[in-house]
């Protein structure tokens, strides 16, 4: 090849044709997993072959994902792949766990979105390199020659996905001429997007523990849809984005999720964020999504706004009505009929009946319709958490899968006992009042006579439904919760006072008398642990009975100094709504989740610290510790170490264990702040 310029537009040259087309190129194309790409349709292009001068090259990959062309001449070359078989290839191929990370480009910073993989990040590319080869990280649009058919259509025909085509011109992966006579490692990666981890299943799940608490979060956001930390944004463009982990941004903290890779046919085709209050003519204050994929339906309910007071009104409505809906719907289950006895909250009822009336179409045909065939989870905190409980009574024949946090009760006893068949798990974060209205006055006062702050502040640990009707009963139907619960619980010791070295008289008053426990003072280490009862099951009667005995056995004085209702030592003060907020609750759950990965992480979690002190001045105090509440915090300190028992579904499912790999990376080993003394 010779270049002329104006000056020397004329030259004489020699030409010899020996070693004019001996050269050659070899790539090697595989999956992020390291698996070849076998038997696909390529084809490759230069300047000879676009010129007729000769014949394009083309065939099919080896068994080991290889091509070799020789005879080429000293041009930049194209290899270009046959789309379809590119792509049904791909969709079946699994992610390496862990994924570059890169941030998040801010407002002014042109870094672009989807960037090239950062330099020695793949161990296929250190492969590659060791053994002097060439090495490039692909995506399907950056190989593909011309646009793929998509299973479901995308919504907008002409959007391509931004991650996986980057090169809407489909011309293909090209070399210039130095890059010849060597191979080239082409690592491509999949055609999946992101699905949360999510297990349909009657036992606790700390997976779906912390992603439809994350989805709790994500219902109160008032993003438009197309901006950073809308539903519509998460569902439809992070979950597309293979690069990175979704994350839910909640006050400017990211959350990572939990999530495994799908077949891009698979990935999320819907999400809406629907609000009473911009419906047309606006009315109330109701706020949920939705979001579907192949095999999942999430609804999330919006809690209540400290700012809003029709939210306030909602939730102060509390009158208990018949457990119907009026709103009328064209679906193939009916609207009324909650429960076949009892009654509901009428501002929770209300809320939801307003949201049914305005969103039919989407509450009563696409979430209907497609919840016959995938599975159903609804979530919510708050208000949110009652709408979602609400929700789910309406569609009782879907079998929807309920987890909830800081909801307050929403059905009296009678209609939870109708309601028994729903899979639900209520989260209460220690003295949190809301899970304890609305008030039932009496109902609260039995609860506390017979379990102590327990009783009333955490909504009643052990379900209602444990205990027999005639002691509930007496207070008529009243509200109680429906559900498992998992609390977060401040675990304290205390120390008693011991007039004698004599057990004989340490036991009694009086001969005859029961022995009350004077409590001298508390002592200084604490703990919050998490407590999942229905994760033991033989060992929940045995802490109820430690708490009951525990409360019984306490005098006057020490009960209303270091038990005092609500936990609330100073009269007229509401200590416990703050702890109320997901930003309460969520730290726990990742905590919680992070420690379940690694135990015998070096350094320990500050919470598995904290619970080895309390559990040493458990046992240096002993002696002189109330008996029943140290047999309780025992049993409780052996329920939290059951926690690991919750993620045994995730760890054995499909893409399961690098789901909970890639999340350790992702989550940087950054534990959230815990409350554990305040």
């Amino acid at each position: 090849m010779h270049y002329t310029d104006t000056l020397g537009s004329n030259k004489d040259v020699i030409r010899s044709t020996i070693n004019a087309q001996t050269l050659w190129i070899e790539f090697q194309l595989l999956d992020e997993q390291g698996e070849p790409l076998s038997n696909l349709p390529w084809r490759a292009q230069n300047e000879a072959t676009r010129t007729a001068y000769v014949p394009e090259y083309g065939g099919q990959t080896d068994a080991q994902g290889m091509i070799r062309i020789e005879g080429l001449h000293r041009l930049p070359l194209t290899l270009l792949m046959a789309v379809e078989p590119l792509a049904e290839l791909l969709q079946g191929r699994r992610l390496r766990a862990e994924r570059p990370e890169p941030p998040r480009p801010g407002v002014a910073d042109r870094t672009p979105l989807y960037g090239p993989q950062r330099p020695d990040f793949s161990p296929i590319e250190q492969q590659a390199v060791a053994a002097g080869h060439g090495y490039q990280y692909l995506r399907v649009g950056q190989l593909c020659d011309q646009r793929p058919t998509f299973d479901p259509p995308l919504a907008d025909p002409d959007e391509l996905p931004a991650f996986h085509f980057p090169d809407r011109t489909f011309g293909g992966f090209t070399l210039d001429a130095e890059q010849l006579n060597r191979r080239h490692v082409l690592e491509v990666c999949p055609l999946r997007a992101w699905s949360l981890v999510l297990h349909h299943q009657p036992q606790y799940s700390l997976a779906n523990a912390y992603n439809l608490g994350l989805m709790s979060i994500l219902a109160y956001s008032r993003k438009e849809p197309a901006d950073l930390g809308s539903a519509e944004q998460f569902f439809l463009q992070q979950c597309q984005d293979l690069s990175r982990t979704p994350r839910v941004w909640d006050d400017g903290e990211a959350w990572p999720c939990l999530v495994t890779d799908v077949p891009f046919g698979q990935r999320y085709t819907q999400a809406l964020t629907l609000d009473t209050g911009k419906a047309d003519p606006p009315e109330g204050n109701t706020q949920f999504f939705f979001a579907i994929n192949a095999s999942q339906v999430l609804v999330g309910w919006r809690g209540t706004e400290m700012g809003g007071l029709t939210d306030l009104g909602t939730d102060a409505t509390f009158r208990p009505v018949k457990p119907e809906v009026q709103a009328q719907c064209d679906s193939k289950a009916p609207c009324a009929g909650l429960a076949p006895e009892g009654s509901v909250h009428l501002g929770f009822r209300d809320a939801f009946e307003l949201a049914r009336r305005i969103y039919t179409k989407d509450l009563c045909k696409t979430i209907l319709d497609d919840a016959f065939d995938k599975e159903l989870f609804i979530c919510g905190h708050s208000l949110g958490g009652a709408l979602g409980l609400v929700h789910a009574a309406s569609l009782k024949a879907q079998k929807p899968l309920i987890y909830t946090y800081g909801m307050p009760r929403t059905f009296t006893l009678k209609a939870v006992q109708g309601l028994s068949e729903i899979p639900h798990f209520r989260h209460v974060n220690d003295i949190d009042l809301i899970p304890s209205v609305p008030p039932e006055a009496a109902l609260d006062n039995y609860l506390y006579d017979l379990y102590g702050p327990l009783g009333t502040t955490l909504g009643f640990t052990w379900s209602l439904l444990q205990l027999t009707a005639s002691q509930v009963f007496r207070h008529g139907d009243p509200f109680c919760h429906h559900g498992e619960i998992a609390m977060f619980f401040k675990a304290e010791q205390h120390m008693e006072l011991r007039g004698s070295q004599y057990p004989a008289y340490r036991n009694k008053e009086g001969l005859g008398a029961p022995y009350r426990t004077t409590i001298t003072r508390r002592l200084q280490e604490k703990a919050k642990l998490y407590l999942v009862p229905s994760l033991s099951p033989e060992d929940d009667p045995r802490a109820e009975q430690a708490q009951q005995r525990l409360t019984t056995s306490l005098t006057a004085g020490s009960r209303d100094r270091y038990f005092p209702p609500f936990s609330n030592p100073k009269t007229g003060r509401v200590v416990g709504i703050f702890k109320h907020f997901m930003s309460e609750y969520q730290p726990y759950i990742h905590n919680q989740l992070l420690e379940c990965l690694d135990p015998e992480r070096d350094p320990l979690l500050e919470r598995q610290v904290q619970r080895q002190k309390f559990a040493q001045q458990m046992l240096e105090h002993s002696e002189r510790a109330p008996t029943y509440e140290l047999l309780r915090n025992r049993v409780f300190l052996d329920l939290q170490s059951l926690l690991g028992q919750a993620l045994h579904i995730t760890r054995t499912s499909e893409g399961g264990a690098e789901a909970l790999q890639r999340f350790d990376v992702a989550a940087s080993l950054r534990p959230r702040y815990e409350k554990t003394y305040g």
